[in-house]
């Protein structure tokens, strides 16, 4: 008997707490109330849906007996009320059997709890038996939830992330800017025998550097005692002129065992330092490279500029200051009196001479200028070239020899001017008007051997004409 209104009053606290899940506070409060005119719950819960949420309409209903009876006359809207409280009642008893069942399991879980926390703290003090004083020990730990496994995307994404951080905190290197990049050999890091070889290779262009190298080596073998050929003043005015700047000069020094001493600007070889190997290696290696195809230009380049110089000291100019014979004074009148007489300040176009290379531009006497107009000819200037330096220059240039040449300069690639082919053409025509540099320079082998009108040598013909009126290149060369 005392379980059976256990029972009852566990299914009304149920039904009311589904009612107030359901209903709400206002409509549970009205299902109670007739409740308590002694009508059961269900009856009651069914006329209230079915009179929708009249109280007064539902205990009529309940009065006469037919909750689920018609509606009073008068309205429409209430002819499918019993239809549709059939319907509402099937999902009220649902609902109220989840709500029971939710709140019996809350309970269990309450309940449970409860029996865990007084569990743990009657283990909270221990009393030893041996009359110590109680020892408090620590709660036991749950065990720690076991964790799902990540998911592929969340490994790539986090492997992601890592090497965003990664490389936005490394420096960046050419490791990871260019990583298929392979960088050689630093030349501090390769053995003697290679960073001579490869210094050596390097300086054999420039003529003067390995002759004072070889010069210098061959001392330091032959008197390996004598310090003065062991130092070397790196502010001499020729070891500036001809090696300290030149690519693996000094390179090959240091890998002769030479060092820099530090607070004076010298380089010395110590004595118990000078090695027979490295002295021989390196003498070798500088006499192989006066045999190689770039030294021989650099000698033959060398050895035109002297001619230059020489040829600039012939100049009109000079001359008259240290005297000119009666014979070549003549000769040079000869030629002056065949050119145009030159356009005053503002006209005509100034035509540039230079005697050698760009770098000779400095020798003295090595650049002659004049103003001509543009149906002025080659001849004019080749005459007026005579008048300044005179009949060596123009021998040489449109002789059988063709020893040197007569190059535009403002053209590139250089080429060289047929002067003998193109004599006779206007300055404008051939691109030399408003502007013209000309140079005297060293014929290679395929233009002294050229066959007249024929085109060799290696040389480039293409490119537009240069002015206006002026022809192309392939009607120049």
């Amino acid at each position: 008997m005392v379980l059976r209104k256990f029972a009852d009053r566990l299914m009304s606290a149920g039904t009311s707490a589904a009612n107030a899940l359901i209903h709400g506070p206002e409509q549970a409060e009205k299902i109670r109330q007739l409740e308590a005119m002694g009508f059961p719950a269900e009856r009651a819960r069914h006329a209230f849906n079915a009179t929708d949420g009249d109280v007064d309409r539902a205990a009529e209903l309940l009065l006469l007996g037919a909750d689920e009876g018609p509606a009073p006359a008068g309205a429409n809207r209430n002819a499918t009320a019993p239809r549709e409280g059939t319907h509402v009642a099937a999902h009220n008893d649902e609902q109220m059997r989840r709500a029971v069942e939710e709140s019996l399991s809350q309970n269990q879980r309450e309940e449970a709890r409860q029996l865990r926390q007084a569990e743990a703290a009657s283990w909270q003090d221990v009393v030893d038996l041996t009359g110590a004083s109680p020892v408090r020990k620590k709660p036991a730990r749950k065990a720690p939830a076991k964790k799902q496994p990540p998911t592929a995307a969340a490994i790539n994404a986090g492997k992601a992330a890592a090497a965003r951080q990664h490389n936005n905190d490394a420096p960046k290197t050419l490791d990871h800017t260019h990583p298929n990049v392979r960088l050689p050999q630093k030349m501090a890091n390769k053995s003697k025998e290679e960073r001579i070889m490869r210094c050596a290779n390097r300086l054999k262009p420039h003529v003067m550097a390995v002759d004072t190298l070889l010069r210098v080596l061959t001392s330091v073998k032959d008197s390996p005692e004598n310090p003065k050929f062991r130092t070397i003043d790196r502010n001499n005015a020729n070891y500036v002129k001809f090696v300290r700047d030149k690519p693996g000069a000094e390179d090959l020094l240091l890998a002769m065992n030479y060092w820099r001493i530090p607070g004076n600007d010298e380089l010395k070889l110590e004595r118990h330092m000078v090695d027979a190997g490295l002295l021989y290696l390196g003498i070798s290696a500088l006499e192989q490279m006066r045999l190689s195809p770039e030294y021989l230009e650099g000698k033959r380049q060398r050895a035109f500029h002297a001619e230059m110089r020489r040829v600039a000291r012939q100049n009109g100019e000079l001359m008259q200051r240290t005297g000119m014979t009666e014979g070549e004074t003549a000769i040079r009148l000869a030629f002056l009196t065949k050119c145009p007489k030159e356009p005053p300040e503002g006209r005509g176009a100034r035509v540039e001479v230079h005697l050698g290379q760009d770098e000779a531009e400095g020798i003295e006497g090595g650049k002659v200028s004049r103003r001509f107009d543009g149906d002025d000819t080659l001849e004019d200037v080749l005459n007026w070239l005579g008048g300044c330096y005179g009949t060596e220059v123009l021998d040489k240039i449109r002789g059988a020899s063709r020893e040197w040449c007569l190059c535009d300069l403002n053209r590139y690639p250089i080429l060289p001017l047929d002067v003998e082919k193109h004599s006779r053409k206007t300055l404008q025509f051939l691109g030399l008007f408003p502007s013209g540099k000309l140079g005297v320079r060293l014929s290679d082998d395929a233009w002294r051997d050229r066959m007249e009108g024929a085109l060799g040598g290696g040389f480039d013909v293409h490119g537009s004409a240069r002015g206006l009126g002026a022809a192309s290149r392939s009607m120049l060369h």
